[in-house]
Parts: C-alpha cells; sequence; structure tokens
C-alpha cells in the first residue's frame, strides 16, 4: 500500500475513534447529568468568587439578590447550596418566593485542614473522602452523608417546582478562578457518587464560570477585577457588618434581614 494510501486509512481511523470518543462521552454525560437531576436537580456550577456579605448565602445579600432573580426568570422554585461547613448552621430560608436549602460538609481535622497529595487522588479517581468529616446542616450535624442527604432532599420535596443545584465558590485566599473555594469538594464528590466521574469532572470545570452565567458579565467581572479587596475586607470582619457591591461602589450597612437589599439591587 502506498505511504498516501496508509495516511488517508490513518486519518479515517483516527477520525472514527475521536466520534466514538465523543458520542460516548455525550451520552454518558446526559446520562448522570439526568440520574442527578432527578435527585438533587440540575446541576449549575458554583455561584461566588469571593463574598459580598458573611454570611454570603442569606436572605438580601448581594449573590442572592441576583441568584434568585435569575432562579425565578429560568422557571426555578428551590436552590440547593453545597458548602464547605463553617460556623454557622446552613438553615434553609425563602427569599421572594425562592427556597433555598443549605447543605455543608466539615474536615474532622478543622476548617482550614489542607488535603494532602494521597487526600487529593482518591478525590479525583474514587471521590470518598466525605467519610473523614461530617454534614451539617439547619443548625444539625449529621453523622453521615446518607442522613444529611435525606434531610435536604425531604426540604425540597416538600416545595413544588425545579431545583438549581450549585456550589458556593467562595475562596478567602487567592485567585478564585483556580480555586473551587467553598463547596467544591462537596459538590465534587455528590456528583460523583449520584451522577458519575464524567459529569463531575465536566462540571468542576464547566460550572467554574458559572456566576457568568447568573449575574452577566458586568458584576462577575467586578467581583473578579476587585477579589483582593474583597477577600481582606472579608479577613478584616468588615463584610459581618455590611454588605457590597464587587465594584465596592456601594457600601451598606447590614439591617434586618433584606433591609439594605433595594440600595444593593
Amino acid at each position: 500500500m502506498k505511504p498516501l494510501a496508509v495516511l488517508r486509512v490513518a486519518r479515517r481511523i483516527i477520525t472514527a475513534m475521536v466520534a466514538v470518543g465523543l458520542v460516548s462521552y455525550v451520552t454518558t454525560l446526559v446520562w448522570e447529568y439526568e440520574k442527578v437531576s432527578k435527585i438533587f436537580g440540575d446541576p449549575m456550577g458554583r455561584i461566588a468568587y469571593v463574598k459580598l456579605h458573611n454570611p454570603d448565602v442569606a436572605p438580601g445579600t448581594p449573590h442572592i439578590v441576583k441568584l434568585v432573580k435569575f432562579a425565578k426568570e429560568h422557571g426555578y422554585d428551590k436552590v440547593l447550596v453545597i458548602h464547605n461547613a463553617g460556623v454557622i448552621g446552613y438553615v434553609h430560608f425563602k427569599y421572594r418566593g425562592v427556597l433555598i436549602v443549605q447543605l455543608g460538609w466539615m474536615d474532622k481535622r478543622g476548617n482550614y485542614a489542607p488535603p494532602n497529595e494521597n487526600m487529593v487522588w482518591e478525590d479525583i479517581l474514587y471521590g470518598h473522602r466525605p467519610a473523614q468529616g461530617v454534614w451539617v446542616a439547619d443548625d444539625r450535624t449529621w453523622p453521615s452523608e446518607r442522613a444529611a442527604v435525606k434531610h435536604v432532599l425531604s426540604l425540597l420535596r416538600s416545595t413544588p417546582g425545579r431545583t438549581m443545584f450549585v456550589w458556593h465558590g467562595s475562596v478567602r485566599y487567592g485567585n478564585p478562578l483556580l480555586d473551587p473555594g467553598c463547596g467544591g469538594e462537596p459538590y465534587y464528590w455528590l456528583l460523583f457518587k449520584y451522577g458519575g466521574r464524567v459529569l463531575a469532572y465536566t462540571m468542576m470545570i464547566v460550572g467554574d464560570f458559572s456566576p457568568f452565567l447568573f449575574y452577566g458579565w458586568k458584576f462577575t467581572e467586578e467581583e473578579l477585577l476587585h477579589y483582593k479587596t474583597l477577600q481582606k475586607l472579608y479577613s478584616d470582619g468588615f463584610l459581618n457588618t455590611h454588605a457590597v457591591t464587587p465594584d465596592l461602589k456601594k457600601i451598606v450597612p447590614m439591617g434586618r434581614e433584606g433591609s439594605y437589599t433595594y440600595a444593593l439591587d
């Protein structure tokens, strides 16, 4: 066989293999997505890069105002937010008719315990690390992921309608585009366990850019441009008593539930 003919055959074989691979990937992704959607709602990525208020997921805060607006415009009645648990109790609440349910995972070694190399590889290959922590929801510590998931699903099922399944995503130190932030790990584990590795891998990449979808380019760009200042405001405790817009042009003292909303809308 002439060299040119060999090249043509090789090209056809490679093209066929790529096509089969793409079809297999898309088919698996859709199948895993549908599995997760039936349990938790539609996986849609992270909702923040840095905090604009502390707590960030609470009635009337800048992210929640815009997230709820997006949810209602796109036919969603509920949002399930996954966190890395801190000191708050991740209580569910309703804001402007949308139910916000929260679930956090806390490392038994402490809030800021870094994963070692073995843990990272275990996450990537198996998604098994949740056993090293406890789950938190509605001011309660749940001894197992199964019990915690059962609780949040009971809350979601109490309200009819579609659910957005997201992770918080706020980052306290460093570039937030390079860090999945708060809730990234437990979100990945839930996708891995209830959907599959293809969906988990895909959502952790694609979902990193979801704030652009939820809030628009300008709002999200300002959040990224000012992330160092916003992180400092959070670390210094300023965001415990104030809410800010990502461009830092509006800073409003925290009042009663949602009282600063209209100044930040």
